[in-house]
């Protein structure tokens, strides 16, 4: 009798993961808005925060920049990596507008881990600490760097305002579309916002050079109308995911 060998194929069955929306993911809508909040509460909160803490009359400093060096240092530091981790996080509508998301996130941590030029700080109680002492001895380099990081973060401000939103998320009929068309508007003027103040920045900084008045502050002024702008933008951009707020619903109806 011969014996016979029987060979068991095991079965797999291949479970497959159920499908998620790509926007519920990501949540794409909410961290427009967060990038917004983010970007109008900046200059707010720095300059209030100095305020409070007992800085006085240099609650106000040159540029927002500036902050780094004030009572504020931790806070500035802070929203500027939440700022760029939020918009790493972003994913656009299409691989540009996402790759274009990641370049401003690295940029605004490059804008907190090389601090502006120490020139033109204002120290609180007209003294300086010890750390501020060494800081001005050593932030030349890390100044241009400062700069060109900031270039860079407003230029992908200016082309989210003036491109990637100008695409619509869906296709709009109807009142819809009206409200879109009108959301375009809000967009275009952000985007010129940021561009013209951008250019104000070195026009009177470098070439009026004021040495007295509100326009000694003329840069902290244009960066935060940049900042506030872009911040508009991205809230509009991510008012859907608000509107089951009462408050946010009746502001944003007309756009909304």
């Amino acid at each position: 009798m011969v014996a016979q060998t029987i060979f068991y194929t095991p079965q797999f069955t291949v479970m497959k993961a159920p499908s998620i929306p790509r926007d519920e993911i990501i949540s794409f809508k909410k961290l427009r808005a967060f990038i917004g909040f983010t970007g109008i509460l900046l200059p707010i909160v720095v300059v209030l925060g100095c305020y409070l803490l007992g800085a006085g009359q240099y609650s106000f400093q040159h540029s927002v920049s500036h902050y780094y060096y004030t009572l504020m240092h931790i806070v500035f530091v802070s929203i500027l990596c939440v700022l760029g981790g939020f918009l790493i996080t972003y994913r656009g509508k299409d691989h540009w507008e996402s790759r274009v998301s990641n370049l401003a996130g690295f940029s605004a941590f490059g804008i907190a881990a090389f601090p502006t030029s120490f020139l033109g700080f204002q120290p609180e109680h007209d003294g300086m600490n010890q750390y501020l002492r060494l800081l001005r001895g050593v932030t030349g380099f890390g100044g241009s760097l400062h700069y060109a990081f900031a270039s860079l973060l407003f230029i992908c401000f200016i082309i989210f305002c003036l491109y990637f939103f100008q695409k619509p998320d869906e296709h709009y009929t109807g009142v819809e579309e009206v409200k879109f068309k009108r959301r375009k508007i809000v967009y275009t003027i952000s985007g010129w916002v940021i561009i013209i103040s951008i250019i104000m920045i070195p026009l009177i900084g470098f070439v009026i050079k004021p040495q007295k008045g509100i326009f000694v502050y003329s840069t902290f002024i244009f960066e935060t109308t940049s900042l506030w702008a872009f911040g508009t933008a991205w809230l509009v951009k991510g008012s859907a995911a608000l509107k089951k707020m009462p408050v946010v619903r009746r502001l944003v109806h007309p756009l909304r």
